[in-house]
């Protein structure tokens, strides 16, 4: 009878499917358990070409980055790892990436790539086909809501997927971890066998010392996965802006989704440079639609691209070279704060805000 009210209490949407018998489990394998389990080594062990997980991770796709190329299949990065500014031709593939970037560490290695194979790389794939649709005016955008979520879900993993994101994300909980230390110490004391370290901190470090890491990357994952902000996305009023020939092209950068602080307000906004002559464009309302159709094509680019360079960690991106004056005069300045330094920043007032009322 206790079976049966606790059953009761479990939320059924939290099952998982397990790989191999294809079943529903509210409480399935871990990864641990997975990367010994015999049934799993042996369906591992059928494939037709054994999966070879990725290592190199592109927080700038491919598939994105490829429409600033030219003939030669190769796009212009602008960085500066130093002062002076550098500019070199490179395959898309050579660019916007860190080795391991999204890796679950202390995982088995079957399951420590988990996130860009069977996350990452499903988000660009359908984006980069959602795109086609899109462009093409292909009614099926609008008609079948798989691609429309499809597009949203790549521009928040898109503001949200690069290397200082990341950091960013990591400090957040680090401030969260110092500040609820005491408590959890508290519990491990209380808990703490004879044979068990005298601290807290002396379990982690030999139990669990990348803790933290894949801590973050599990966080990140949700946040990417964020499904309020993804109908905020698609309840937006969408279309792209073609410029002609004679205009300045569009740059893009490792951080290149320009929007307004909020996306509920009147006169919200969110630009991605989709090409040398192509931006994406999201907005609140038919009014705001018509005034950035009227705005002057010339200041549209350049307040764009302004913003694009300033964003910008380590690399801003062009067809050419033809704008390395103007990359040179922003690149490094100090440019609008990212979302996840916004959020960074508004918990750290909130902090204070609790201490004061003290």
């Amino acid at each position: 009878m206790q079976n049966a009210d606790a059953s009761q209490s479990v939320d059924i949407s939290r099952a998982i499917q397990c790989d191999f018998c294809k079943h529903w489990y509210i409480m399935p394998c871990t990864d641990n358990e997975q990367a010994t389990c015999p049934n799993m080594i042996w369906l591992r062990s059928q494939a037709i070409v054994p999966a070879q997980q990725s290592l190199r991770h592109h927080y700038i796709p491919q598939f994105y980055s490829k429409r600033w190329s030219d003939q030669d299949f190769k796009i212009t990065e602008f960085s500066r790892p130093y002062k002076k500014l550098q500019s070199k031709r490179v395959y898309p593939v050579q660019t916007g990436f860190a080795d391991r970037l999204y890796e679950m560490k202390g995982v088995p290695p079957s399951a420590a790539q988990k996130i860009e194979d069977e996350f990452m790389k499903p988000v660009d794939d359908h984006a980069a086909k959602a795109l086609d649709l899109l462009e093409a005016g292909d009614p099926r955008f609008h008609t079948e809501a798989k691609h429309r979520s499809a597009w949203s879900h790549f521009l928040i993993t898109v503001i949200m997927r690069t290397p200082k994101d990341l950091a960013v994300l990591t400090e957040i909980l680090a401030d969260d971890w110092v500040r609820d230390f005491p408590m959890f110490e508290k519990k491990y004391l209380a808990r703490r066998k004879t044979d068990d370290p005298e601290t807290l901190q002396g379990f982690i470090d030999q139990n669990d010392p990348d803790f933290l890491a894949r801590w973050a990357i599990e966080d990140a994952h949700e946040l990417m996965n964020h499904d309020k902000l993804g109908q905020l996305l698609n309840n937006l009023r969408w279309f792209v802006l073609t410029t002609s020939a004679d205009v300045p092209r569009f740059l893009t950068s490792d951080h290149p989704v320009v929007m307004s602080e909020t996306l509920t307000a009147d006169d919200s906004y969110l630009f991605l440079p989709l090409g040398p002559h192509r931006l994406f464009v999201a907005v609140t309302n038919a009014a705001a639609e018509e005034r950035i159709r009227r705005f002057p094509i010339a200041k549209l680019v350049d307040d764009t691209n302004r913003l694009v360079t300033l964003q910008a960690s380590r690399y801003v991106y062009g067809a050419d070279n033809g704008a390395a004056d103007f990359v040179e005069q922003h690149f490094g300045n100090p440019g609008p704060r990212s979302l996840m330094e916004r959020l960074r920043d508004r918990r750290k007032e909130r902090a204070k805000e609790t201490v004061a009322g003290e």
